[in-house]
């Protein structure tokens, strides 16, 4: 087969490139690029929860072959700075609920509550206390500068009346808080922790140190709307040694998983997958299937969190490998409105391709119709138009036609020679 005209090559193929760039102009537009291989995300004090949760978290998405590097931080203020200015690559952080909202971070969302952080007040001493005036005066460790313990101890004693000299707010916190405790180098000791962080269970199994309850918690959570009020029952914490001796009321805030709000959707989904496997148990402070959940919303809720929540896992996240899920994800994103649009174009080609042979065809019977005219008008030189009809034949006899339009070829063919017996016949007269 000849190869085609330019004209017809730009018919069949102009289409094609502005399907292409349509499909380019869409991927980019609306596809989501591939997940990343690496994840940062902001801790805590090594020796926290936190931490200690990040390390399961970083195992979880491990098995779907992305790395999640930890950065240790002071704790959840730190982590809320790491956030906002993307420091060191930071995209996923626990903070504690309070301290960050879309007024004082923006650029960052919420993908949920994962645990409650009861705030636990630990001091020496057989005499029953109480937050409140029995403590002032007193050396009160609340944590280092930057973490969320401290921040949220603050808002605490200030409501607290404690404040202000002569209380002694120190910034011990995490194990050197505890060890000052039992050393007696402070009188109290203020965590905002998990009930499994190493601080609060050191504390909770050692002689002579006490839990102290918040008579008035639903009063500190109608001042501070992000606290929540929980009970620990008697006996909770050590059935054996029957700590806590009574229920104790007490405050909590909620750990927060924030992530800025470019972060990959599918990062979301492991990491929500990964919390529920860490948090979804039964707790002191929490019922089997509570957490994650989305309870503090402070920050925008992550639209792809939302989902998450909404709907279970997907058939293709149950039964197809992670690898496997994104791609045909992307196929249904992009290839189904990519087929769809190219159903057109394909029956658009053969059209086309069909049209352009049979022209090569047709385009000369106009000519041969003219030199027919003639003859039977008996008009001009039959020589003349012979000579022509033998021109128009060489081209017709150089076409290369595939077989499938041979009969449309081989009529031309008959009518030539039609007009050129005719033409031989008028000569010969």
């Amino acid at each position: 087969m000849r190869s085609l005209t330019v004209r017809d090559a730009m018919l069949i193929w102009l289409p094609l490139a502005l399907l292409v760039a349509l499909a380019a102009w869409f991927v980019a537009a609306f596809v989501e690029p591939a997940p990343p291989k690496r994840v940062v995300m902001s801790t805590g004090p090594l020796d926290g929860a936190y931490h200690a949760f990040a390390l399961r978290y970083k195992a979880h998405l491990a098995e779907y072959g992305i790395t999640l590097e930890l950065k240790p931080s002071a704790g959840a203020a730190e982590n809320i700075e790491r956030l906002k200015s993307r420091q060191d690559g930071v995209t996923l952080a626990l903070v504690q609920g309070g301290l960050a909202n879309a007024e004082n971070a923006p650029g960052l969302v919420t993908l949920g509550s994962m645990f409650y952080e009861p705030g636990w007040f630990f001091y020496r001493g057989g005499k029953e206390s109480d937050l409140g005036n029995p403590l002032r005066g007193k050396r009160i460790a609340i944590g280092p500068s930057g973490s969320g313990t401290r921040a949220i101890g603050l808002q605490v004693m200030h409501h607290a009346g404690l404040a202000e000299p002569p209380t002694v707010l120190s910034e011990l916190g995490g194990m050197a808080a505890a060890k000052a405790l039992e050393a007696g180098e402070v009188d109290v000791v203020f965590y905002v922790a998990a009930a499994d962080a190493p601080g609060v269970q050191r504390l909770l199994a050692a002689p002579g140190v006490r839990l102290l309850g918040a008579k008035r918690a639903e009063a500190f959570a109608r001042r501070m709307p992000y606290l929540h009020r929980l009970k620990l029952p008697e006996g909770a914490a050590d059935l054996a040694r029957n700590v806590p001796p009574r229920d104790l009321d007490m405050l909590a805030v909620a750990a927060n998983l924030v992530a800025v709000e470019e972060i990959h959707p599918v990062v979301i989904d492991l990491m929500l997958e990964g919390a529920r496997k860490v948090h979804g148990g039964a707790g002191l402070f929490q019922r089997a299937g509570e957490f994650p959940a989305p309870l503090d919303l402070d920050l925008p809720l992550s639209p792809d969190a939302e989902r998450f929540y909404r709907a279970s896992p997907s058939l293709l996240r149950r039964y197809v490998p992670y690898w496997l899920v994104v791609w045909v994800n992307r196929f249904i994103v992009v290839g189904i409105p990519l087929l769809i649009l190219a159903i057109p174009f394909v029956r658009y080609v053969p059209a086309v391709y069909r049209w352009s042979t049979r022209r090569r065809v047709y385009r000369w019977y106009g000519e041969l119709k003219t030199i027919e005219d003639a003859v039977r008008r008996r008009e001009g030189d039959a020589a003349t138009h012979l000579a022509r009809l033998e021109r128009l034949a060489d081209r017709v006899d150089r076409l290369h036609i595939p077989h499938a339009y041979a009969g449309e070829l081989f009529a031309l063919l008959l009518h030539i020679k039609l007009v050129r017996d005719m033409l031989r016949e008028w000569a010969a007269k």
